[in-house]
């Protein structure tokens, strides 16, 4: 159940959006708020409670609701399900060079979604040892920088610090961590807690682990 930034697992669309749009809504429309109720909890649920794109923190009051392809470009998409992520604000109201997420991206391109199968992001995504993530592909390792800005000096120290936990951990008793060990140790950080939740930047620790 790999969880970086992030492979997620769509599951079937709330019925009031299917409702909502088959009787010709259109988002943040009129009677609009319980169906965004509905999608805001869906994302949750199928996200572990952690933003699409930085992994950290999000819930129903900090969250924004992401078009993956902007609305402004592509309005037949507005109401689509597939198109939906759940993100935290990304410093919104503060200035573009410290936005994150879909905050910055705003209506930019992404080369690829999180949320599509055959993007197959887990193996696109890779994590350096200072906390630094980059793709495989030049391109979107570019856009991890300029669109979305997931390199900001907060998420590296923050995806650092969970990496020198990790670390302290392996290292709490001399020789080599067995298999079984880092297994344990793995499924700390990649199962849900009772509240449907997963640990913060959770997939750095899947890929520090299995790498």
């Amino acid at each position: 159940m790999g969880k970086r930034m992030r492979e997620i697992n769509k599951v079937r669309e709330p019925r009031l959006l299917a409702q909502y749009r088959s009787g010709g809504g259109i988002y943040d429309g009129p009677n609009f708020t319980p169906v965004k109720k509905d999608i805001k909890k869906s994302l949750l649920k199928e996200q572990g409670h952690l933003c699409a794109y930085c992994m950290a923190r999000i819930t129903a009051e900090t969250m924004k609701v992401e078009h993956w392809a902007c609305q402004q470009d592509n309005p037949e998409l507005q109401l689509d399900y597939s198109n939906l992520l759940g993100c935290c604000k990304g410093s919104m109201g503060s200035k573009p060079i410290d936005q994150t997420c879909d905050t910055r991206k705003s209506n930019l391109a992404l080369k690829f979604n999180p949320s599509r199968k055959q993007d197959h992001m887990e193996t696109l995504i890779k994590f350096r040892g200072d906390g630094v993530i980059y793709s495989t592909d030049a391109e979107f390792s570019e856009q991890i920088n300029s669109v979305l800005n997931l390199n900001k000096d907060r998420l590296v120290k923050n995806r650092f610090y969970l990496l020198e936990s990790v670390r302290l951990k392996l290292s709490s008793k001399p020789g080599r961590r067995t298999a079984a060990e880092i297994s344990r140790l793995l499924n700390e950080y990649i199962k849900y807690n009772a509240r449907g939740q997963l640990k913060e930047y959770c997939g750095l620790v899947k890929y520090y682990l299995s790498h």
